[in-house]
């Protein structure tokens, strides 16, 4: 574990100095009771942390100073001392370690703080996850068992439909269906129900030995390889909270199991992904459309259609909340819920915080 997060060490040092530019319209705000100086306690997230400094955390990379005494300089650790001043008229965050100790030392030692809390972000990257119709159209499905019996012991098999080679695999439930209106392609939501490893294979169907069960597996269900790679280095519990590219919206299309409204801590499907600018980290705004009203002084109405015409006034819409992407796939992407102040669902609007 510790040797993945060295390694994360080296890639965030890669890209610090490519971080997004922010115009001189994007004003940073400050809480009015922003605290001088801070020390990083253990349990603490970086999305707190700059609650504490911001009216808007996502314009952490802004107020966030890059510090040479550390070799990355946005890992925050516990027992560390962050300090805000004023350089040129602007506030300026910067750390002060609790020890100086060599960057792969620090690494060693201790975790860093991770932007959200890590029960909410690692089952969506270790184990629920979107697949893309093509994908899922070709995926290796469960035959069975040889008694059909759901719940397995260590020596007993479960059957798939094909010729395998690759050792480890999971086993996936299909929970949900997602669409794009705008390009009408099509993702599957998957839920992880089993670890398994291969015993035996044939030309017909290959035999698995179930080594971690979370729930039943049934006929059907998907198996797609476990590999070194199928987590991308890119993707952590620690990343970048920042706008979303300026101007996007994003549908929401549900909850990844189907529910229809979505609170905190709640995780969400949108119709966006990679291939349209998204990143791990990237924030939008939720807001509820305001009605449109008709009608002549004294006489107004809501017309329920919302249609507008000359005699109608859309009222203006509200801020209900924000998400944050914590992983993004080319097409659509999962984002948590960080704040909402009523149920969201799918008619709310999301869109980048640097449109307002």
């Amino acid at each position: 574990m510790f040797k993945k997060l060295f390694i994360f060490t080296s890639f965030c040092s890669a890209i610090i100095f490519s971080l997004p530019s922010f115009s001189n319209e994007e004003k940073l705000v400050l809480k009015q009771d922003y605290p001088s100086n801070y020390t990083v306690k253990k349990g603490d997230t970086l999305w707190d942390i700059s609650a504490l400094f911001l009216d808007n955390p996502w314009f952490w990379p802004k107020l966030w100073k890059i510090n040479p005494e550390i070799n990355n300089p946005h890992l925050i650790y516990p027992g560390d001392e962050l300090s805000l001043t004023w350089q040129n008229g602007n506030p300026v965050l910067s750390v002060k370690p609790l020890k100086k100790l060599s960057p792969k030392m620090r690494t060693v030692i201790k975790e860093p703080v991770p932007t959200l809390p890590t029960s909410l972000v690692v089952p969506y990257l270790q184990s629920d996850r979107l697949i893309d119709a093509t994908n899922y159209k070709e995926a290796y499905r469960v035959l069975g068992t040889s008694d059909g019996r759901k719940f397995l012991s260590g020596n007993e098999r479960v059957y798939v439909d094909a010729e395998l080679e690759h050792k480890e695999w999971g086993i996936y439930r299909t929970v949900n269906e997602f669409s794009r209106k705008d390009t009408k392609e099509t993702s599957y939501a998957l839920r992880l129900v089993g670890l398994a490893e291969l015993a035996e294979t044939t030309k017909e169907m290959s035999g698995l030995k179930v080594i971690k069960q979370q729930q039943e597996i049934a006929i059907n269900d998907v198996v797609l390889p476990i590999t070194s790679g199928d987590i991308n280095k890119e993707l952590t519990t620690t990343f970048y909270p920042q706008p979303a590219p300026k101007g996007m919206g994003v549908s929401i299309l549900g909850s990844i199991d189907g529910g229809e409204y979505l609170a905190v801590n709640q995780v969400a499907v949108i119709d966006r992904g990679t291939n349209d600018g998204l990143l791990q980290g990237s924030m939008f705004s939720l807001k509820e459309e305001g009605n449109v009203v008709k009608g002549n002084k004294g006489e107004y109405y809501y017309d329920l259609d919302k249609g507008k015409n000359k005699n109608s006034l859309q009222l203006p819409q509200t801020k209900i909340g924000e998400l944050i992407v914590i992983r993004p796939y080319e097409k659509f992407s999962l984002a948590l819920i960080t704040r909402s102040e009523m149920p969201i669902h799918k008619g709310v609007i999301a869109i980048s915080p640097n449109k307002e």
